[in-house]
């Protein structure tokens, strides 16, 4: 048999099989395309566009200066600001990027992992998420009456209508870039629970034996660790419960295991192994391996057969696997 794929994103000390957790289906779909992880053309333009704006109200300063409000300093802030925005999301998403890499784990989207391990990703999305984000928020509602004030006190002060017009428009562009990053915390945010979910499930079902063969699967690096196409209960797989409520395991002897191996983690059963005999079909597993296996599927890996928490009656010994 060819091995069957238990992905949990550990490597098992004992046997080197690779392992990652696969994601559950509603997780956002290939979140890494919101945003992109490095400077490209796109950012270019981007600062391009922006300093020819600072250079464009400098030039036309003293005009800006009798307004009623220093609506001139606050594009000048608002033009840097979102430089500095964007210059920390390309230093994090570049920084996390090698950090994976040298480590062999994926990176995912840098505004989207919650768990970065090195200082210099961490330092960034901290930024962004406590700093940036909020204060970019507040400096753009004061921009916001700074222009009504502005309009209705000294509307003459704008150097053309086109100045006017234009900051009414970079202010709905503020608002938009806003949103859209308020959306993607709430993205993290919704990525981060449903791991620390996946963690405690993987919790209740990790004992010295899953350790043994498989590693600490409880610790996930990050949502980047779901891949797959099914993840731990989206309605196919039994929930840690309903796994323990199964026909207790038992442990084989030299006899019984004999000739027999099991299909997830390809090596021979042993006496003293724990196996569990699934309801229904009768095939044998390693314990640990069904278990973490019927996480995220409630079916056989051979036969495909479903598999409940109800106790179906039949023999104890070793099916032929």
């Amino acid at each position: 048999f060819r091995r069957l794929n238990l992905d949990f994103g550990r490597t098992p000390s004992a046997r080197g099989i690779c392992l990652t957790y696969p994601p559950p289906h509603s997780l956002i779909e290939h979140p890494s395309d919101t945003m992109a992880g490095g400077m490209t053309y796109n950012d270019v333009v981007l600062f391009a566009s922006l300093l020819y704006s600072c250079a464009d109200v400098a030039m036309e300063w003293g005009t800006f200066s009798t307004c009623s409000r220093p609506m001139h300093m606050w594009l000048v802030l608002s033009y840097c600001s979102v430089m500095v925005f964007r210059l920390a999301h390309v230093t994090g998403a570049l920084a996390a990027t090698a950090g994976a890499a040298g480590e062999g784990d994926a990176a995912g989207d840098f505004l989207l992992n919650l768990r970065q391990k090195d200082l210099m990703p961490r330092a960034a999305a901290a930024f962004i998420w406590a700093v940036a984000l909020p204060g970019f928020t507040v400096w753009t509602v004061l921009g916001t009456a700074w222009l009504r004030a502005i309009m209705s006190e000294t509307p003459q002060c704008m150097p053309s209508d086109t100045h006017f017009w234009f900051s009414a428009l970079w202010l709905a562009l503020c608002y938009a870039w806003i949103v859209i990053h308020t959306a993607l915390g709430a993205a993290a945010w919704i990525l981060e629970r449903r791991v620390r979910r996946a963690e405690g499930e993987l919790r209740d079902l990790e004992d010295d034996d899953v350790r043994a063969r498989w590693g600490q699967v409880s610790q996930i690096s990050s949502y980047a660790a779901f891949t797959g196409s099914a993840g731990p209960r989206t309605g196919d797989g039994l929930t840690p419960a309903e796994i323990k409520a199964l026909p207790a395991a038992r442990e084989l002897t030299e006899d019984e295991a004999a000739g027999c191996e099991c299909p997830i983690c390809i090596t021979e059963l042993r006496g003293g192994d724990m196996v569990r005999r699934l309801p229904g079909c009768g095939h044998n597993f390693h314990r640990c391996c069904i278990d973490l296996w019927l996480l995220r599927r409630a079916d056989c890996p051979l036969c495909k057969g479903p598999v409940s928490r109800a106790t179906a009656p039949g023999a104890d010994s070793v099916a032929e696997v």
